[in-house]
């Protein structure tokens, strides 16, 4: 069963190994190649379904999954990969109803702790020790797959490993002579006054919920000086309708209420908002460190800054992260091609490493890997986000990760909801506690 007792050993470990060796820019004009008629989907062998988050072309996730596809395929002529390219709320609910129907893709993927374990309880995804065994479980950092870990076996295998913080554009914040916020209370001025100057101060994709969250749980880590009050909920210490909760509403509230973010945050998902603060339409972008490989394609990624979480009132200690135990490959356990998938994504994950790698996108990793990133054309944003990974004192998945999903699902309702109406933080606390006492058995 998965526990958060692992993060400490996790974090610990989390920084990407760095040993010596030697490696070229991976040549991304090949990536593609082998599509179309290339495809051999009328070579009468064997086809799988792969149901992937990658569908932004532009991404370097999208081009590593690609290559390594084409690879597999091209070395194993009897099999085709068929991609379904889905964005995050579109695979999420897919993926609920092919599980209803017993027709889940052969390979799919999951989010780790309370959102995958549903599908491990039901008998959805297939364990995935076997493939484990020998050199594959040695390339994950130490503790990361304890997060889909069930009942001592794995049912996940994850590609990336990344920690929340803000994106700032430098150029904006030198025009508007404003200096980065070290303070939330800072942050809120500087919202009005980017604001005041016809300046986006934030994008956000609120469409897609989770990115709220994901903001909100900052606020409250800093707010109770530390990660750890999911876990109190969770072990009954504590309920929803604890002061520090109803504070980090209110202060998420604030935020929004200064202007922050765009009216009709709400109809923005995460590809947009990014877009946005690519085209210098957002000065600030609050994400995780999956956005530095984006980044780096960008023409004038030196324009490009990341910054910690700010203290919150002064509490919270701005090295304590929000933390993502990525996205993860899974198996569905009634594949009719069960053992092919497994191959397949044994290979798939030996090779994305070094691929990352070579196509300069090994930041945030769930593996270690080979390689000297000084002396090859890794940037300024890429070695001081690989060295924030030093600083990580304490952290704590997202709430949609950690509480049971029917929870989950009014948080993320009452969040958005904050977006087009003022609500007492109160009645929001206390909708959470309603769905917690309905939802979950407490003992």
């Amino acid at each position: 069963m998965y526990s958060t007792k692992y993060l400490g050993v996790f974090l610990a470990v989390s920084l990407i190994s760095i040993v010596a060796a030697c490696a070229n820019k991976y040549d991304a004009s090949s990536i593609g190649q082998g599509f179309g008629a290339d495809r051999r989907s009328d070579h009468g062998g064997i086809t799988l379904s792969l149901q992937t988050l990658q569908s932004d072309k532009n991404s370097p996730s999208y081009l590593i999954e690609e290559k390594i596809v084409n690879d597999y395929m091209q070395i194993h002529p009897n099999i085709t990969i068929e991609f379904d390219r889905l964005n995050t709320e579109q695979q999420k609910n897919k993926l609920k109803a092919q599980a209803a129907s017993g027709e889940v893709a052969d390979i799919t993927m999951v989010n780790p702790g309370a959102q995958m374990k549903p599908f491990v309880d039901s008998g959805v995804l297939a364990p995935l020790d076997d493939i484990l065994e020998g050199e594959l479980k040695a390339t994950f950092q130490g503790g990361v797959l304890n997060y889909y870990t069930f009942d001592g076996k794995v049912y996940a295998l994850p590609y990336n490993l990344n920690i929340a913080g803000i994106f700032y554009n430098k150029d904006i914040f030198a025009k508007a002579g404003l200096s980065f916020p070290k303070t939330f209370e800072e942050l809120i001025e500087v919202t009005k006054q980017l604001r005041a100057k016809g300046v986006t101060p934030i994008a956000i994709g609120a469409k897609d919920r989770w990115t709220t969250s994901f903001l909100f749980m900052n606020i409250l880590q800093r707010l109770n000086s530390g990660p750890g009050f999911l876990q109190d909920i969770i072990n009954n210490k504590r309920n929803f309708n604890d002061p520090v909760f109803v504070h980090a509403v209110l202060m998420l509230q604030n935020l929004i209420q200064a202007g922050a973010f765009d009216e009709g945050a709400t109809s923005v998902d995460s590809l947009t908002a990014s877009n946005l603060f690519r085209t210098g339409r957002a000065a600030m972008y609050y994400i995780g460190t999956w956005e530095v490989p984006k980044i780096e394609t960008w023409p004038d990624k030196e324009k490009v800054g990341f910054m910690k979480f700010p203290t919150v009132e002064g509490q919270g200690d701005p090295n304590d992260f929000m933390i993502a135990p990525g996205t993860a490959y899974t198996l569905s356990a009634k594949s009719k091609h069960l053992e092919e998938s497994k191959q397949f994504l044994k290979y798939l994950m030996l090779n994305y490493p070094t691929v990352a790698f070579k196509m300069n996108a090994a930041v945030g990793l769930s593996q270690k890997v080979k390689g000297d990133f000084k002396a090859t054309s890794y940037s300024q944003l890429q070695i001081e986000t690989l060295n924030m990974f030093k600083d990580i004192k304490g952290g704590e998945m997202n709430f949609d990760n950690v509480i049971a999903p029917a929870v989950a699902q009014t948080h993320l309702d009452q969040l958005q909801n904050l977006f087009v109406q003022h609500v007492k933080p109160e009645d929001v606390a206390k909708e959470h506690q309603v769905s917690w006492e309905l939802n979950t058995k407490r003992k």
